[in-house]
């Protein structure tokens, strides 16, 4: 895979200022577990955007707000023995609707944490968001409210809290560009429709070492408008949900690109009020008129009711009233690798496209699914294409002419050591398939023949090079908004070469100190 990036090449400089902490005790803030601080909290996230950026601090307490709306440079950090609560009160939560459209102004407007055209945003700490999505106010569904609602911004950062009960989607992340999503512990198990980590439209993306337990989908990439989700990178996560595990979709309108997951977990659900299995482990779909290209997922252990689904439909939904409705999309280049998967259900994986349009280069390589068998023979019964269909585990009904995968519609697939464990005997075949072109059993089909990433992806930084001057003489270590080393030095000048313009950190001993490269 080729990936093109941007160089920067002109001149920069190095604005060096120490970290300011604004409390919100400071502000007014009241951890009481009563008084409603929306204000106090919002006057100290203004008054740190306005001085040029820093940390806006949640000590220990419990402090309720309704809905806070984040601003440039600002990081709010809810400290250890802190929770940062969400009214009870709708009136705390007004409508917020984006400049830019797309298909979510069809579900709820509002969220207790907003941020729309900002950068260099984070939510961190030891402490605990507790979105109060159990209150009574939100058991009607037009009354929820998002957790984060991030929208049209670059650089975030959501780094060791522990977030639960949102009354919507956990966190809403769109149209993002370089975001950091790590060790973050997230239950959300409410009145219905709880995601856990959703990223809609967004590139150069890391999750990793998150545990996610939800409703509904806990890790899910979405595209509910006619741009890209690209360069995102899931690993080391343990998830669990009612629903689907690891999903692409549903919303579709959008193309996703160079997507790698990996070494993750799917298990039974047990921080929630039901102890259930996920319907689906692994779920791929384009059925809105986008596009997947390039999507990598390897070292996954998983139980679900139906461990697979690959698909390509027709729903055609808009992305907003006035667009033309949305042909048929595409499916490519997909690769399921070291996968070792338990289906708690007969209701067969299935690799699927639709009559003309067939998803391609699919390979299945190291995949073993144990099922329960002790079916009887089904290859008489009639399979509906069911083309506008949402792509669900049970899309085709329960009962397939295979106890194994199910394929349709397919061109080039290839099934690489594919072994398929029987708990019980079973008539049925371990596949079936279906109008495909091509399908491979000996490894033959590989990179050369199928254009999947290879690399991890991350923002490339520039060329230029600029100095820091110290009067120290310590070790001073830089880490760019991954948490990540970038620099090591025990000069008193330290060269910054390859540094893009942007924030960073400034280790040295015990002192600490941001910079900002402009």
């Amino acid at each position: 895979m080729r990936i093109l990036f941007i160089m920067f090449s002109s001149a920069f400089y190095i604005h060096i200022v120490q970290a300011q902490i604004y409390n919100i005790v400071q502000f007014g803030a009241i951890g009481d577990s009563v008084t409603v601080n929306t204000s106090a909290i919002q006057k100290a996230i203004d008054t740190c955007h306005q001085k040029g950026g820093g940390v806006v601090l949640v000590p220990k307490g419990v402090f309720v707000t309704g809905t806070i709306r984040m601003k440039s440079n600002v990081e709010l950090r809810i400290d250890s023995g802190a929770i940062l609560k969400g009214s009870s009160n709708l009136s705390e939560y007004p409508q917020i609707t984006p400049a830019i459209r797309n298909y979510t102004d069809n579900y709820v407007q509002r969220s207790l944490i907003y941020a729309e055209g900002v950068h260099h945003i984070a939510f961190t700490g030891k402490g605990t968001i507790d979105f109060n999505g159990l209150a009574p106010v939100f058991v009607n569904s037009s009354n929820r409210a998002y957790g984060f609602r991030i929208y049209d911004s670059r650089h975030v950062r959501y780094e060791d809290l522990t977030l639960i009960n949102s009354a919507f989607w956990m966190m809403h992340n769109c149209l993002l560009d370089t975001v950091t999503i790590r060790n973050l512990t997230i239950t959300n198990h409410c009145y219905g429709n709880q995601d856990g980590i959703n990223l809609d439209l967004c590139s150069n993306v890391l999750v990793e070492n998150c545990n996610v337990d939800s409703n509904n989908d806990p890790i899910v990439l979405k595209g509910t408008s006619t741009r890209s989700c690209a360069n995102v990178e899931v690993r080391n996560c343990t998830l669990a949900t009612y629903s689907r595990a690891i999903k692409i979709g549903t919303e579709t309108q959008g193309f996703f690109k160079n997507i790698y997951i990996h070494d993750c977990v799917v298990k039974k659900s047990t921080r929630g009020p039901l102890n259930l299995d996920a319907k689906c482990g692994i779920n791929l779909a384009i059925v809105d008129g986008g596009g997947m290209d390039g999507v990598t997922i390897e070292n996954i252990q998983l139980e679900a009711i139906t461990p697979i689904v690959i698909r390509l439909g027709n729903m055609a939904r808009k992305h907003e009233p006035n667009a033309p409705t949305p042909g048929v999309g595409y499916v490519k280049n997909i690769r399921l690798k070291n996968i070792v998967a338990t289906a708690t259900s007969n209701i067969t994986s299935h690799i699927t496209g639709i009559p003309g349009h067939q998803p391609e280069n699919i390979i299945l390589e190291n995949v073993s699914l144990t099922v329960p068998g002790g079916m009887g023979n089904v290859t008489n019964v009639y399979i509906p294409e069911n083309e506008n269909k949402r792509p669900e585990h049970d899309l085709f009904g329960d009962t397939l002419p295979a106890y194994g995968i199910f394929i349709r519609h397919i061109k080039n697939i290839s099934l690489c050591n594919v072994k398929i464990t029987l708990k019980q005997p079973d008539d049925r075949p371990p596949f079936y398939t279906e109008n495909v072109n091509r399908i491979d059993t000996t490894c033959t089909l590989h990179n050369a023949d199928i254009n999947l990433p290879t690399i991890r992806v991350y923002p490339n930084p520039a060329t230029d090079a600029l100095t820091i001057e110290s009067d120290g003489s310590h070790i001073y270590e830089i880490f760019d908004l991954f948490g990540k080393l970038v620099l090591k030095s025990e000069q008193k000048s330290i060269s910054l070469v390859g540094l893009a313009k942007g924030n960073y950190v400034l280790k040295s001993g015990n002192q600490t100190l941001l910079f900002t490269k402009e």
